[in-house]
């Protein structure tokens, strides 16, 4: 079990050394430009776009060819007071323009809402980035706490190989019982199969990294990162400024809000269906079956809806129950991101406090510790002693870590929430 440990142990390490480094601005930039995600949110915003232009088309003229031939066709003739039939080809063909002068202003207001659709796209545009940026960071600074847990768990491997070791020579000479020299194994072989562990978290996070980036070689993040980033990222003192900044930044909250004025506009025009249409249209055509004429036409069209059955009013009803449930989502879609915004803003508050306690807990241990280690070299303290001081470092060094990384995670969900660049720093206004 102890040679497959080390073979695992030595595979590993061997991959961690072939890795290229990569900054967080080029990780991020690879993953906005190549991410399906990104490219999905950039289609339909094209999509959009065109619904509008589409949209736009109601506002012009519109020009229509027709063309009709039939082999045969029975046309009706008067001849001497009575009417007779025969049998010919027909051909029938025309150019006819129309163009809408009044519909109330319908087409006008979906032209208007399709407008406000394309801001709905860019919103979720900026959304699909900032979370993809957010999981960057994530990712990225994992690696960096990753590389300190495995100097924290190399660190242990080896205090309890010296301490195994000295159980050992101890036993020998009689001033330690087998119990002294078990314990140090059973501790040793933990300390082990903690490190292959975090050597195995670190692959998978290099792996997830990799694929979010869309990169084919090894990515690798230095340590040192972390500690660098946490001294550059700061966030407002007043909590209350941070909801005002979400309902103004967050692009989920925009696009609810164009969503609104959609609905309203969408709204308008249905109330409007009842007040009918006028249309301006001409038209030029010829015709050949029995004789051959040209024919055209200019006129005004006006259409007044009289019964549809419902229909009109229905869509109406249905349009200003529309405006109250999109103006209801938008009010629970903003408590939610309130709840996490804040949420967020007091984790990364917490952790200052976090990791000045655990490094004083760490000072303090280590000191302890060395003191106990001598001690139990000279027989004045036990094994359980060295073991619960030993304990309390390992567990004070991997919560130390693991809250320098929940502090950048939190930072970097208020930046997704509130829509800031990856490279902003919210400052005390």
């Amino acid at each position: 079990m102890k040679y497959k440990k080390s073979i695992i142990l030595t595979i590993l390490l061997a991959l961690d050394g072939n890795c290229a480094s990569l900054s967080l601005e080029d990780a991020i930039d690879k993953t906005l430009k190549t991410h399906p995600d990104m490219q999905i949110a950039n289609l339909n915003q094209q999509s959009t776009m065109l619904d509008s232009k589409s949209t736009l088309s109601t506002l012009r003229p519109k020009i229509d060819f027709n063309a009709n031939y039939y082999p045969t066709k029975t046309l009706v003739m008067p001849s001497a007071g009575t009417f007779a039939t025969r049998q010919s080809d027909a051909l029938h063909a025309d150019i006819t323009g129309s163009y809408v002068i009044w519909d109330a202003g319908r087409s006008s207001n979906r032209y208007d809402a399709s407008l406000l659709k394309n801001r709905e796209a860019d919103s979720n545009l900026d959304e699909a980035k900032s979370t993809l940026v957010e999981q960057v960071i994530a990712r990225y600074y994992t690696l960096a706490y990753l590389k300190y847990q495995i100097i924290s768990a190399e660190q242990s491997v080896k205090f309890y190989e010296a301490q195994y070791s000295r159980a050992v020579n101890m036993r020998k000479s009689g001033l330690r019982t087998e119990a002294d020299e078990s314990r140090f194994f059973a501790s040793l072989s933990e300390a082990k199969d903690r490190l292959a562990s975090v050597h195995a978290e670190t692959q998978k996070a290099k792996l997830s990294l990799e694929l979010l980036v869309g990169s084919d070689e090894a990515l690798d993040v230095e340590k040192e990162e972390l500690e660098k980033f946490l001294s550059t990222i700061k966030v407002v003192k007043n909590a209350d400024t941070l909801r005002g900044q979400l309902s103004e930044n967050n692009p989920r909250l925009k696009s609810l809000k164009a969503v609104i004025e959609q609905t309203k506009l969408n709204s308008n025009a249905s109330d409007k269906e009842g007040y009918g249409t006028i249309s301006l249209v001409a038209s030029y055509g010829y015709d050949d079956s029995i004789s051959s004429y040209d024919s055209s036409q200019v006129g005004v069209v006006g259409v007044i809806p009289i019964y549809d059955g419902g229909k009109l009013s229905s869509q109406a009803q249905k349009s200003r129950i529309g405006i109250s449930s999109a103006q209801k989502e938008y009010e629970s879609r903003e408590k939610i991101l309130w709840q996490e915004l804040f949420g967020a803003y007091s984790d990364f508050s917490r952790f200052d406090e976090t990791i000045v306690a655990k490094m004083s807990v760490i000072n303090s241990t280590q000191k302890a510790l060395d003191l106990i280690t001598g001690r139990y070299a000279q027989g004045l303290a036990t094994f359980v002693d060295v073991l619960e001081s030993r304990s309390v470092l390992d567990n004070a060094q991997s919560e130390l870590s693991a809250a320098k990384l929940q502090k950048v995670a939190a930072w970097a969900h208020m930046q997704r929430l509130l829509n800031q660049p990856q490279n902003s720093i919210v400052l005390v206004p």
